[in-house]
């Protein structure tokens, strides 16, 4: 509920409030006419070249142990969603160009004990979003890393699209990854904390 929803509602509950204690003493006020105020707005078209831009949906996201060994424990997660939004003209892209979007992460520290678990240990397993380039032949993901082999160590591709075409209707284009980590079955416990980047180029 917005802030003016809630403003209404106390407006509405004080008022009821006051009629109350006035019982019967009090006569309700006479109406005598209303006036309703059309609001009106001209939004214009944007001027310009526009932008390519790289948003994400959630500043952090949580895995949580699923199918471990006694040789590994296995911890999983879903990376938020990944949106590229290209609303430049299509003649103002160059032709051939093209737009990735690459991860990586850093180390996983423990604040408390500095233990750490290497950056190989994380991998992922990218897909597309349904409904926002999901099945567009120049919209592709990248392919899977698995942990260790090697990890999300460099940066490795998450998804790509052809600019000029992916531009059209002025592309609006998301992706997630399946995010796993895998370690040994006496990793050190701890709460672990590490940071993913994620880069756009073109």
């Amino acid at each position: 509920m917005n802030k003016s929803v809630l403003l209404r509602s106390s407006v509405i509950a004080f008022g009821a409030a006051l009629l109350v204690s006035a019982g019967s003493a009090a006569v309700a006020e006479e109406e005598h006419g209303t006036q309703d105020v059309d609001v009106n707005v001209a939004i214009e078209e944007v001027a310009g070249p526009g932008a390519l831009a790289l948003t994400v949906e959630g500043a952090d996201t949580t895995l949580v142990e699923g199918a471990s060994t006694a040789l590994e424990r296995t911890f999983t997660g879903t990376l938020p969603k990944v949106t590229v939004t290209d609303t430049r003209a299509a003649e103002d892209v160059p032709a051939g160009s093209a737009w990735y979007v690459l991860g990586s992460t850093s180390d996983f520290v423990d604040a408390t004990t500095s233990k750490t678990i290497a950056a190989q240990h994380l991998g992922w397993v990218p897909k597309l979003v349904t409904g926002e380039g999901e099945g567009e032949p120049f919209v592709e993901v990248g392919g899977d890393v698995l942990p260790s082999e090697p990890g999300l160590v460099d940066q490795e591709l998450l998804y790509l699209a052809d600019s000029a075409e992916g531009n059209a209707g002025g592309g609006v284009f998301s992706a997630t990854a399946d995010l796993q980590l895998v370690v040994p079955a006496d990793v050190a416990a701890g709460n672990y904390t590490s940071t993913l980047t994620l880069s756009l180029f073109e």
